[in-house]
């Protein structure tokens, strides 16, 4: 997903906010873009006022943020499945030990 931000004529971040936004520039004083990757925050971006091109702190483009991003994602999804596993695998653990106490096995 994308989504709309502006940045100051020099090329730094100035708001996520429309109203704020369209007001700046209506006055001159901002650059509306309307491709800016989801979940990259605000200090880490800028553009080239004269082309529009967004950059990423670290060199990252657009398309390369939103894969960073995507990257990410799937890293934090697999983090929270196998922390799943873990409890899962705990809560056996507790079963057969609190089975093996009852039958006096431990």
């Amino acid at each position: 997903m994308a989504r709309t931000y502006y940045f100051t004529l020099a090329g730094e971040p100035f708001s996520p906010n429309a109203e704020t936004g369209d007001d700046a520039v209506a006055k001159g004083n901002a650059i509306k873009v309307d491709d800016v990757p989801d979940g990259i925050e605000a200090w880490r971006m800028s553009i080239n006022p004269e082309t529009k091109e967004l950059t990423i702190v670290g060199g990252a483009g657009g398309d390369e943020a939103a894969a960073v991003t995507e990257r990410e994602t799937k890293a934090d999804e697999e983090a929270v499945v196998l922390a799943k596993k873990a409890e899962d695998l705990l809560k056996a653990e507790v079963a057969e030990t609190k089975r093996l106490q009852d039958a006096g096995l431990a």
